[in-house]
């Protein structure tokens, strides 16, 4: 049973609106009447408005100075600090800045088993020891094994398109969780920015697999593969050109939900995208510059009909 003096869900929510709103100093005086006349209506309206501001206050100043720093610098002054006499405190110290770092950083696991990890340029090209070639995404991570004469790859986050050089026959494989791309030289293109995987093939022939279809499909040029809970579904591309437009500046997406596009327009924003509402499950349409992330969710909310707002350089909230 909901506690007197305990905010509800959707009283949470509201708050976290008004908060971006009232952050991002977007009221009208009609809308602060209206925020008083909400903040007034409820003794729990005006909790859930104290504890957001509570908790954004904790949450954006480690984070403010975690991005100022370097990551490790800031982790070793502050394992220094903790000593096993500090007891309860220093677990709750140490677990809060893990939350910041994680809130900033949610990458940080990735990157830390990875031996390549992008930044947010649009494409890092790198040369791999076979001489194949990778081209990442923003904010892309894999790690690499090509030891005794193997070609392995693992792409741990992100997009990446692989020229892949012909050695002897000896197979290049790319593994993405439980789906594994085998060629021998070839161009193709692997995307993880979401739940599933995408594979588009633009020159030669993959074969790729899960652990659920072990045999599973080969794919030639203008063909692609969705990888959805070890589930293969192979379809042909209308346009390669379009679907590998991001390593050229943009995203082209067709019936996308907006979720899913503003985290992959995250990817090349130093700060988080956050969608409040039922407008991250709207479908859109269209080509995003990512060298303009602020001006491309803007587009975005227009489309839509819905609003920006960007509370400060670490958050943006669409609502």
């Amino acid at each position: 049973m909901q506690g007197a003096f305990e905010p509800t869900e959707q009283q949470k929510d509201e708050a976290a609106l008004w908060h971006a709103r009232r952050a991002g100093g977007s009221l009208s005086a009609e809308q602060e009447y209206e925020f008083e006349q909400w903040l007034n209506a409820d003794r729990n309206n005006r909790l859930a408005f104290d504890q957001m501001r509570v908790l954004w206050a904790r949450i954006e100043e480690p984070a403010k100075r975690l991005s100022e720093t370097q990551r490790k610098p800031a982790l070793s002054g502050f394992l220094s600090w903790f000593r096993p006499r500090r007891g309860f405190a220093a677990l709750a110290g140490m677990a809060f800045v893990a939350g910041a770092i994680f809130f900033l950083h949610p990458d940080f696991i990735d990157n830390i088993q990875a031996d390549i990890v992008s930044g947010q340029s649009n494409v890092t090209a790198v040369e791999l020891p076979d001489g194949s070639v990778v081209r990442l995404a923003a904010n892309s991570a894999l790690s690499t094994n090509f030891g005794g004469g193997r070609r392995e790859i693992q792409l741990l986050r992100g997009q990446a398109f692989f020229e892949v050089v012909h050695r002897n026959g000896d197979p290049f494989r790319v593994h993405t969780g439980d789906v594994t791309v085998q060629v021998v030289g070839t161009r193709f293109n692997v995307d993880r920015l979401s739940q599933q995987t995408v594979v588009i093939v633009e020159d030669g022939a993959v074969r790729v697999s899960s652990a659920q279809d072990e045999n599973g499909v080969l794919l030639g040029p203008g063909q692609q593969v969705v990888v959805n809970d070890g589930t293969l579904l192979p379809s042909e591309i209308g346009d390669v050109g379009l679907a590998l437009s991001w390593m050229k500046g943009r995203l082209s997406v067709h019936n996308m939900p907006v979720l899913e596009l503003t985290a992959r327009l995250e990817n090349f924003d130093e700060g988080r995208i956050v969608v409040i509402g039922d407008v991250g499950t709207r479908s859109i349409s269209g080509s995003f510059p990512t060298t303009d992330i602020p001006g491309s969710l803007e587009t975005v909310a227009d489309a839509i009909g819905a609003k920006v707002v960007r509370t400060s350089p670490w958050l943006t909230v669409i609502y």
